[in-house]
């Protein structure tokens, strides 16, 4: 059977591709920033962390069952890396994403979920490709920690359950991880995004169905929620978000694509505003504009620049 590392490859990193890399990352910013406002209105009306798993992979599976059944007939994929995929990226991640936050707040999950996304992502192509990582990019990386350090002392740092704060950092710190070499895998692997990302999710849900269907209770939670859950977790979360992402890997690598989830927080807290009615602090504001200069200064945004041809002096 032919390896999935065979089924697609990556574009080159001309001007043109990295622009259309980078406007996928941000789109898939823009999707997980909408999924954690998401989940934290969830929680708040009342759902599990299994109830929003279950929406995050099921919605998803939906979504992309055609470009599965279509694109799996073109292409032979490598089962074993699937079900790696899926044990990083599948049911285990959402877990621990959901329960972390109920037990720790948010400004641990920014600081530690981005932060070790960043970490494994870069230290596995390090390590695996003797890929070292260019100055500017360190110095984004330290620049993006230290702006997710501020936006940390903008939030509320009361968590529902103050003697277990430890086990929810350890969550997010391995929910950080899992998806940090997720996303490395996928720039490895040479992963098809649609496909992809389609039979993570189909696994993810046959994986998860039996477990729902076990331990859900019927609570007093509203139709309406269940909806926009199934838009905040499924659409988003589940799919718009890692299509997105894997295709910025296809176009910048995973190490650049793996800078993305750090300005997650920054882009929730926009979106706080209207769907929550909270306007960030001035740590928070500070926050954002660090992390959008570490961001600039990671891929280098100034070299892309005053390399585009209108930029280039006239030969004449």
């Amino acid at each position: 059977m032919m390896s999935l590392a065979r089924t697609t490859t990556i574009q080159p990193k001309g001007q043109k591709s990295m622009a259309t890399g980078i406007l996928w990352g941000l789109i898939a910013a823009f999707a997980w920033s909408g999924y954690n406002v998401g989940s934290r209105l969830g929680r708040m009306d009342g759902l599990a962390p299994m109830d929003m798993s279950m929406l995050r992979f099921g919605v998803a599976a939906i979504l992309l069952a055609p470009f599965v059944v279509s694109r799996g007939m073109k292409h032979s994929f490598g089962w074993l890396r699937v079900l790696t995929l899926v044990a990083l990226a599948g049911p285990l991640f959402g877990l621990l994403i959901n329960t972390a936050f109920g037990l720790a707040p948010l400004s641990h999950a920014v600081v530690l979920t981005a932060g070790a996304t960043m970490v494994s992502s870069s230290t596995l192509a390090w390590i695996l490709d003797r890929t070292k990582p260019s100055p500017f990019r360190l110095l984004g990386m330290t620049i993006l920690i230290a702006g997710l350090l501020v936006i940390a002392t903008g939030q509320d740092v009361s968590p529902q359950s103050p003697g277990l704060i430890w086990l929810g950092d350890l969550c997010f710190a391995a929910a950080g991880t899992l998806w940090g070499t997720f996303t490395y895998l996928l720039g490895r692997w040479k992963v098809e995004p649609l496909a992809g990302i389609g039979y993570v999710s189909l696994l993810s849900t046959l994986a998860f169905l039996p477990f729902f269907l076990a331990w859900h209770t019927n609570g007093p939670v509203p139709s309406s929620v269940w909806v926009s859950q199934a838009l905040f977790q499924g659409v988003l979360g589940g799919c718009l978000a890692p299509v997105a992402i894997a295709k910025a890997v296809s176009y910048l690598g995973a190490t650049e694509a793996s800078l993305f989830p750090s300005i997650v927080p920054s882009g929730a807290l926009l979106l706080a505003v209207p769907l929550l009615n909270e306007w960030p602090t001035s740590s928070e504001i500070l926050g954002v504009a660090i992390c959008t200069l570490g961001l600039l200064t990671a891929l280098n945004v100034i070299r892309i620049v005053s390399a585009h041809p209108a930029n280039q002096p006239d030969p004449k």
